[in-house]
């Protein structure tokens, strides 16, 4: 086995233990609508949403006419905003494609993670209250591990010391008007380190401006199915607001200038607007890493990334020698030294 594999795996299984267990977990690396409005889906007594008012459940609305699946594919719950159907999308907006999962497993990869599908991620959405229902029906592990993909893409690519919600605004508006070289600039002032750098390494910024694009509410599975009970509070225990008004921070004003918005009324998404900044991101942060939506998120050290650090210490034993046991380990030792190096 290729140690530098190992020493990668070794990091992604220290990230993701870290957020099964309860209470708040980080993954460390070195380095609303007023009540009476309501923005909530319309539910029937079982939590479902109610279907379309003509009953139909398109899946066509949106031909791809390439490699990568559209979200309608496996559902569709058109009705609970301006921006959900294919024909309504404006301002450069995009349908929800799988286009978003290449994204999605380049940034865990960025972070030493491995790869994981769309049902994986569905699965954590479910076990974490971040959906409509206790239980999925249908297609929904796919349609909702697709949406928390390209919205934990969208934005958990950002530090937690350069995080702006106006960031994930302009961003967004910059990359639906094809401004690539401002949205790389705002890469590199907002992201974690060198992660512009593996963008342009990896042939990853066309895939990163395309996710930029996607419309969160494409398809109604924002409101449909991904429409987070999970409750967040403040330093008393009060609650604040609820992971789907945080999901609101992609969710752009019509003239996209704003984030945090509620679209449909072209108003400000008012709970989230009270969520500290480090809880925003850290939330949107675990839809990458996996663990627990109110822990730490990603915490890295000034000018690296767990690729790189699994890379130096290779480079490390490399360079410096070693024995024929270090440069060719049994497979049998091979775990337990990687740990005790970390």
């Amino acid at each position: 086995m290729n140690p530098l594999f190992l020493l990668f795996g070794m990091l992604g299984a220290a990230f993701t233990g870290a957020g099964a267990s309860s209470g708040n977990s980080s993954t460390t690396v070195s380095a609303t609508t007023p009540p009476e409005a309501g923005d909530g889906p319309e539910v029937s007594e079982g939590g479902m949403e109610m279907p379309d008012e003509d009953g139909s459940d398109d899946h066509s609305s949106h031909d791809m006419g390439g490699s990568y699946v559209d979200i309608t594919e496996f559902g569709s719950f058109h009705g609970s905003s301006s921006h959900t159907d294919h024909m309504s999308l404006a301002g450069g907006r995009t349908p929800i494609t799988t286009e978003a999962m290449e994204m999605y497993n380049a940034l865990r990869e960025f972070l030493g993670l491995d790869p994981v599908d769309m049902e994986t991620i569905g699965a954590w959405a479910f076990d974490n209250t971040l959906t409509n229902n206790e239980v999925p029906y249908g297609d929904d592990l796919k349609g909702v591990g697709l949406y928390y993909g390209m919205q934990g893409a969208k934005v958990g690519w950002m530090s937690d010391d350069a995080f702006d919600p106006q960031v994930v605004a302009d961003i967004q508006r910059l990359a639906r008007q094809d401004e690539t070289d401002q949205v790389m600039d705002l890469v590199a002032m907002h992201g974690h380190p060198s992660f512009k750098e593996f963008l342009e390494n990896e042939d990853l910024v066309d895939t990163f401006m395309n996710t930029l694009k996607m419309e969160p509410h494409y398809g109604g599975w924002m409101h449909g199915r991904t429409h987070g009970w999970l409750e967040f509070d403040d330093e008393s225990g009060a609650p604040i607001a609820i992971a789907h008004d945080l999901n609101h921070l992609t969710v752009l004003s019509h003239d996209q200038t704003q984030p945090f918005m509620n679209d449909t009324f072209d108003w400000p998404q008012w709970p989230a607007l009270d969520m500290a900044e480090d809880d925003v991101v850290d939330y949107f942060q675990s839809m990458v890493t996996l663990d627990d939506p109110q822990g730490e998120g990603v915490e890295l050290a000034s000018g690296s990334t767990p690729a790189m650090v699994a890379e130096e210490l290779m480079v490390m034993i490399v360079s410096e020698g070693g024995t024929e046991e270090t440069r060719n380990p049994d497979p049998s030792d091979e775990a337990e030294e990687m740990l005790f190096m970390f």
